[in-house]
């Protein structure tokens, strides 16, 4: 009986252990397999970067976000951009920037008045510090306000790098285990990415979806266009979408940018969401260092510029003496076929009009 029970034993702890070593033998093998697929260290990569190797402002600028205030000349017509970052366009030269992109294309007819848009977007601001902004502006006569609006502006402040490392950081992915179980290293590498998507998209949204901060935000751009029609100055706004993801049916944003319109209708202010602009376009097209910088690039605040130029000109904003006259829906030679600015404006405006309708 005894050696009967013995041998039971015997018998179960050779199934664990053979269980165990099979366990092992299969993690050895996935690792080794993983190894030779996916080398330690890939390619070596040449260095390069396609961003300016200098930054040009204009002479006597006090800042980096755009010539520093002055009276307004006689005969001009003056635009201000209000925004954060989207709009003062960090690792771009400034004339790479959607306001002075749109500058340049309403000084293009002879015998125009001049047309000035001043970059006033400031890094980090929010719709309630930029109350304050629009009242300096105000001071700069502008005879048009444009008000750029991003999906954090509802922010209670500016995120800390510590704050940011909190929020999405991983600090148990620098773990030593996983520099000799790489395998181990890359799931969960995998994993954290999976979490990370899932606290971005929370993050941004919940500002809006919050009573507390939507107040806030609701509030501040009630302020901001009160200030406008006590001093007689048009405002509109325009949305960016956030570049981190596909600007399609997987975008995660778009009932926030509902809630955005909506705030804004109730209180009269003209919305250009761009969202319908980038549609289709891989984000790392548009992101100013792809996969590290999500910013817009030159690309994105060319189309920017573009669609907020054609919603000017459909809205009777701008000078009808300074809308580009000479319009051309391609330009692969240097002769072809001008087309109607008036219908081409037109389309322009209705499509961007028309973003996040039926969604």
């Amino acid at each position: 009986m005894r050696n009967s029970s013995n041998a039971l034993k015997l018998g179960l702890v050779a199934r664990i252990i053979l269980a165990f070593s099979g366990v092992l033998i299969s993690v050895l093998c996935f690792e080794i397999l993983f190894r030779l697929l996916i080398p330690a260290t890939g390619p070596k990569k040449i260095g390069w970067t396609d961003r300016p190797y200098a930054y040009f402002m204009p002479e006597g600028a006090t800042t980096l976000q755009d010539a520093s205030p002055t009276p307004k000349r006689e005969g001009v017509f003056r635009i201000a951009v209000v925004g954060d970052s989207f709009t003062f366009g960090p690792n771009m030269q400034l004339a790479d920037t959607f306001p002075k992109k749109l500058e340049w294309m309403l000084n293009l007819n002879q015998e125009a008045p001049r047309v000035e848009v001043l970059n006033r977007g400031v890094c980090g601001a929010s719709t309630f510090s930029e109350v304050e902004v629009v009242k300096q502006v105000l001071n700069e006569q502008p005879d048009l306000i444009v008000l750029e609006i991003t999906l954090n502006d509802a922010e209670h402040h500016i995120l800390s790098r510590d704050e940011r490392e909190e929020i999405f950081g991983a600090p148990w992915l620098k773990w030593k285990l996983f520099s000799w179980w790489r395998s181990a290293g890359f799931v969960a590498s995998r994993i954290h990415n999976s979490r990370t998507v899932s606290q971005y998209i929370d993050y941004h949204s919940k500002f809006f979806k919050d009573s507390a901060s939507f107040d806030r935000f609701d509030r501040s751009i009630a302020s901001i266009v009160a200030q406008g029609r006590a001093a007689n100055v048009p405002m509109m706004a325009v949305l960016f979408p956030l570049f981190d993801f596909p600007i399609d049916d997987r975008y995660p944003f778009a009932d926030v940018h509902k809630i955005v319109a909506s705030s804004l209708a109730k209180h009269s202010l003209e919305l250009l969401d761009l969202r319908s602009a980038y549609v289709g376009i891989p984000p790392e097209r548009l992101q100013v260092i792809p996969g590290d910088d999500n910013h817009p690039n030159e690309i994105a605040h060319r189309i920017a510029a573009e669609h907020l130029l054609a919603t000017l000109v459909d809205k009777r904003l701008v000078p009808e003496s300074s809308v580009p006259r000479a319009v051309f829906r391609v330009r692969r030679e240097i002769r072809e076929r001008g087309a109607n600015a008036g219908k081409v404006f037109k389309q322009a405006a209705s499509d961007g009009a028309s973003a996040g309708e039926g969604d």
